[in-house]
């Protein structure tokens, strides 16, 4: 691996938000009281990704809220996101395995285990019942933006 690339973005400190509400670490859920959809936010699926905590952090600051709904911000794993180096951003990327690969029943249920595969694990129930995932995802090349989706 390679670094070939500058960061010009400041990574800011998730710390703040390790707590959360929901029993898992540097997730949080609010909840509108209104009916309506279960939408998540996640950022750092990559810990040198970090236009989406940047993101997170400034909904966070701006207390956005959802009017009807569940809004959930997940700074997804954060264990390779506290190694970040702007110097050596990609040895930051992930700990063990990649997590964006991890999703599958298979992935998931096999004995194996990782950092990443302990964080999906737990994400998992919560994964299962959000209704809209954003992932956002930063690009370590000059590219167009991009928009991946799967089944509605």
């Amino acid at each position: 691996m390679t670094d070939n690339y500058l960061v010009e973005l400041t990574a800011p400190d998730i710390t703040p938000y390790r707590a959360g509400n929901t029993g898992l670490d540097y997730v949080t859920t609010f909840d509108s009281g209104e009916p309506g959809p279960h939408v998540m936010v996640a950022a750092v699926t990559h810990g040198n990704e970090i236009c989406g905590a940047i993101t997170l952090d400034f909904l966070f600051r701006r207390e956005f809220r959802p009017v009807r709904g569940k809004l959930t911000l997940s700074f997804n794993n954060f264990r390779a996101y506290q190694n970040f180096d702007p110097k050596h951003p990609l040895l930051s990327r992930f700990i063990g395995e990649d997590f964006n690969r991890l999703w599958s029943a298979e992935m998931l249920d096999r004995p194996h285990t990782s950092a990443e595969l302990e964080c999906a694990r737990e994400l998992r129930p919560l994964i299962d019942e959000v209704e809209l995932l954003l992932d956002i995802h930063s690009m370590q090349t000059s590219a167009a933006p991009l928009d991946a989706g799967g089944p509605p």
